[in-house]
């Protein structure tokens, strides 16, 4: 994801919580405050060239839009079949209850999946700033290999507060990242934009305007998690007081995932704070199931 201006926020909760509620905690280790002093945001989330890697701002809005389409693709896109679940509770959640109506009326009418005006899932996508701070290009890439690629241009409105508002075909392709443009690229099926697609996601929920949306929080994680480490990361949230997707006890302004030591571990880094509160960030390391490539554990880290 290229990475640059992220002033257009929704109004959220984040700025009203102290840093300090922080907890930077591994599982089954005792808790303890995050106390090193923080990079700047920009530094802390620079990666090598040789190292894919996308960022997240809480708030902004191609990164709200691109944590919903990452993760409805993921769900649609799921090798054991597609999670229903995961779908209706981020559908619940981005889009607003007027324009979920008109969607389905859509997708009767046309056999299509309305999200993707599409009946299959994209391989690639990128989200990319509109025309103005409401409007947000979304580009849907099919195909790739042996199969002709053709791609779908989508715009997609948004209210402030409510979430989007519309969805419609669009002629135009998203302009070129640049210093003016602010860009998310996913692909799909891949172990970094997955776990991207979760933890931005996460976040939205556990930061959503009128309150924590528990419903998505919970597909969430029975999607991204398996069982096993669902049942270990109940039992440490209980025992630490904080939630253990985050190792926090509120949400970061800004997150980065790019890839880890071995393909099956990916590096999170979360920056909390800012403005007038300190900044504080924590390092995560994601550890994936082989094959299916669910979270199998996620530890802290100040290796970096």
């Amino acid at each position: 994801m290229s990475r640059n201006t992220h002033a257009r926020r929704r109004p959220g909760r984040r700025s009203a919580v102290a840093a300090g509620l922080v907890l930077a905690v591994g599982l089954g280790v005792s808790t303890q405050v995050a106390a090193q002093a923080a990079a700047p945001a920009k530094a802390s989330a620079k990666a090598s060239a040789a190292s894919r890697s996308i960022n997240g701002f809480n708030g902004d809005v191609v990164t709200q839009v691109a944590d919903f389409y990452g993760a409805y693709i993921d769900a649609k896109d799921d090798p054991a079949g597609p999670d229903g679940a995961l779908s209706k509770a981020l559908r619940a959640h981005y889009l607003t209850p007027a324009f979920a109506k008109q969607l389905a009326a859509w997708e009767k009418k046309n056999g299509a999946d309305g999200v993707l005006r599409a009946q299959n899932v994209p391989a690639r996508w990128t989200v990319s700033e509109g025309g103005n701070g409401l409007e947000v290009v979304v580009a849907l890439t099919y195909g790739g290999g042996e199969s002709p690629t053709t791609t779908t241009n989508l715009v997609v409105k948004l209210d402030p507060v409510d979430g989007i508002t519309g969805i419609r075909s669009t002629n135009t392709a998203p302009a070129k990242a640049s210093a003016a443009v602010r860009s998310v690229s996913g692909r799909t099926g891949e172990s970094v934009t997955q776990v991207a697609d979760f933890y931005g996601a996460y976040v939205d929920a556990k930061d959503a305007p009128r309150g924590p949306d528990a419903a998505l929080s919970k597909a969430l994680r029975a999607h991204y998690l398996t069982p096993v480490f669902a049942k270990q990361l109940a039992a440490w949230e209980k025992k630490n007081g904080a939630d253990g997707v985050l190792r926090a006890q509120n949400v970061p302004v800004e997150w980065t995932v790019s890839e880890g030591r071995t393909s099956r571990e990916i590096d999170v880094t979360h920056t909390f704070g800012g403005g007038e509160a300190p900044t504080v960030t924590t390092h995560l390391v994601v550890k994936l199931e082989p094959v299916s490539g669910d979270i199998t554990a996620i530890r802290t880290t100040t290796t970096r």
